[in-house]
């Protein structure tokens, strides 16, 4: 199909005849249904839509900018872009959500014809608008609901999810069918900022830049001052000098190939520039502060900080034993119910002395206790033995230290905990045969075609399923086994706070803080010797499965909590521009290859023909032998399945991979 984007902000009900006709006739198919949420000072910046995309954003003021259009959005906004577009938001105070349903138009064959002779009149597909629509709590429940019925990720789910997406095109068309809608203004200060940040180290007419929005350069002056407290070419200054300050920091050019950089005409300028703005010369701040930062940097990686948080994260009961996060009271509470076992058995088994028995410390009840019926028996044990439990799925009581534990893609956390899981869920991520050495009683189980009666004869204490998809019209039957804990979405994404509940559900809290200080103890340790060993050495991440090529490094995915977040390894540029916040994996081409300027490459290879095929492409291609990677000897093959996702184990085996690689 056609694709040639054009933003357009008004649209003629022949335009939305057409627009209709051409929906009608395609077939559409949802690639995606996502939330993000959208910090102040966290931008989502230059994604490019991997397909089209509709996006509602909502909960404050912010900057949608749709490849070079910005739209200033005051509350609430709908936005389109089609495949290759770029998209960025930013806060301008509040923290913002955002849904973006991602999708593919095709032609049909009995539609193709007529339909790519709509098609030469418009795309609807591609065209870029935004627009605030007139019903947006209408349109925040819709989305709400196809995030929701998305993620259950079944076929009639999924097909409830596309009947809504229809819903919501047809009431974007309605709203600009009536002219209900109102079309989003582009903000010329906002558009001037960006224009200055990305073109500083060029010459710069303010007046080209207000003829971009139909203004005079006085009008957008006056603007901008309003606006930002300062003028153009103040503004335009101090972004120069930042930038010359963060080469001096970070970088061996002279102050000369500095100026020049930054936009300005030579050394003079800027030394007087720099001198007027920092009190001292660009030479002199070099030397001062490397040595500072130096000094610093030694003590700070022997103590780091950014695990303190994660004291926080400890699962605790409320109330009946409701989970709940962020405190250590689940302890406290454990405590508790031992405490109320010890006194039971203290009252009811130690009698001592009392009602005349002398040296026999048998009581009436424990003289007659076959008398007493195995459920009275089980009711007065229970609140010694179980501890209770509340998910999503309900309330359950769990035996304070089960045995026997199944657990579908929790073995991560099992093995972390010393435990041996009943069942593997067949995730296909680890490798069995290292699985099965860790694990002395492993039951192979599919839980999408689940086996309730092999299941069953393994006899578990205790079921741990790590999705709700999992359990869906399934749950009655796992708990008909065994008591079933089903994790939230949420609670399983940080491997910590997931490590801690599993302790918790598990009677193994002080296994899993064990795990996590060893863990947090070689991460410290490994900052300190990467730091020493590699200085400003920068890294980068690569997956071949099939034929695809693909980097990986978004700061917080479970490649680049490893790398960035927690060794506190320097992203190389490639990272930075080509893999943003949104998706952890940017795609690229053999004809990229060249802008690969990682000092250290890391390379994971899908066991496929197709995949080692095109790794020996890759290896055999003249411009892959020109990378500073390769002519150092820095390229570092590291295992597919423990990289390829997150959890306990997983982390600590990535961290090995990454000390082993750098520091042999």
């Amino acid at each position: 199909m056609r694709e040639e984007a054009e933003c357009i902000q008004v649209f003629t009900p022949e335009m939305i005849d057409t627009m209709a006709r051409i929906w009608t006739r395609a077939s559409i198919s949802l690639m995606d249904v996502r939330h993000q949420l959208i910090r102040p000072g966290q931008p989502l910046q230059n994604y490019r839509m991997p397909s089209s995309m509709l996006v509602y954003a909502y909960g404050g003021s912010a900057n949608v900018q749709l490849n070079q259009t910005l739209f200033g959005m005051e509350r609430f906004g709908v936005f389109h872009g089609g495949k290759g577009t770029t998209l960025s938001i930013s806060s301008e105070g509040e923290t913002l959500g955002s849904f973006m349903v991602l999708y593919k138009a095709e032609a049909p064959p009995f539609f193709r014809r007529d339909l790519q002779r709509l098609l030469e009149q418009m795309n609807p597909f591609v065209q870029l608008y935004g627009f605030s629509p007139s019903t947006p709590v209408w349109f925040m429940d819709v989305f709400q609901r196809m995030l929701d019925s998305w993620s259950r990720a079944t076929a009639m789910n999924h097909f409830h999810t596309t009947s809504l997406f229809y819903q919501s095109m047809h009431e974007i068309y309605r709203d600009l069918e009536r002219k209900e809608a109102r079309f989003l203004q582009p903000d010329p200060v906002v558009s001037a900022k960006r224009y200055l940040d990305e073109h500083y180290m060029s010459p710069i007419l303010f007046q080209d830049i207000a003829d971009m929005f139909g203004i005079s350069g006085g009008q957008l002056t006056r603007l901008f001052k309003k606006n930002e407290g300062k003028s153009l070419r103040a503004y335009l200054t101090l972004k120069r000098l930042e930038v010359a300050r963060r080469h001096l920091l970070h970088t061996n050019a002279t102050v000369k190939e500095i100026a020049l950089g930054c936009g300005l005409n030579d050394e003079l300028n800027l030394n007087r520039m720099f001198k007027r703005h920092y009190k001292t010369t660009p030479s002199e701040f070099r030397k001062i502060e490397r040595a500072r930062m130096q000094a610093l940097d030694m003590d700070n990686d022997s103590h780091l900080s950014y695990n303190e948080k994660e004291l926080d994260n400890l699962v605790k009961f409320q109330g009946d034993g409701d989970i709940e996060m962020n405190s250590n009271r689940g302890f406290r509470a454990t405590a508790f119910l031992l405490g109320m076992a010890l006194l039971l058995s203290a009252c009811s088994g130690t009698g001592g002395a009392s009602g005349g028995n002398g040296g026999n410390n048998q009581t009436p009840s424990a003289v007659n206790s076959s008398a007493v019926t195995e459920h009275e028996q089980a009711s007065q044990e229970s609140p010694a033995s179980t501890k209770r439990f509340r998910h999503s799925f309900g309330e359950i009581e769990v035996p304070i230290q089960p045995e026997r534990i199944a657990g579908f893609w929790m073995e991560d956390y099992l093995l972390a905990l010393g435990t041996d899981s009943v069942v593997d869920s067949l995730s296909g991520l680890y490798d069995r045969h290292y699985l099965q050495s860790r694990m002395s009683s492993t039951t192979v189980v599919d839980p999408f075609n689940m086996n309730f009666e092999a299941l069953m004869t393994t006899e578990p204490d205790l079921i741990i399923l790590a999705f709700p998809h999992i359990a869906e019209g399934k749950y009655d039957s796992f708990s008909k086994i065994a008591p079933t804990y089903v994790l939230d979405d949420g609670e399983w994404r940080d491997w910590r706070s997931a490590l801690r509940l599993v302790g918790e559900l598990t009677g193994r809290q002080a296994q899993a803080e064990q795990f996590i200080k060893q863990y947090e103890e070689k991460v410290a340790d490994g900052r300190v010797k990467l730091h020493a060993a590699l200085g400003e050495e920068t890294v980068a991440f690569i997956r071949i499965q099939d034929k695809n090529l693909t980097l990986y490094g978004n700061l917080t995915d479970y490649v680049g909590t490893v790398f960035y977040t927690e060794l506190g390894l320097n992203p190389a540029g490639i990272v930075k521009k080509l893999v943003q916040s949104e998706n952890p994996v940017s795609e690229f081409s053999m004809e990229l290859i060249p802008d690969i300027d990682a000092d250290h490459l890391f390379i994971t290879v899908y066991e496929s023909d197709d995949s080692k095929q095109k790794l020996k492409e890759i290896y055999d291609s003249p411009l892959w032998k020109e990378l500073p990677a390769v002519k150092n000897g820095n390229i570092h093959e590291v295992d597919m399945g423990h990289w390829m996702t997150s959890g306990a184990i997983a982390s600590d085996m990535k961290v090995d991979d990454v000390l082993n690689a750098l520091l042999k």
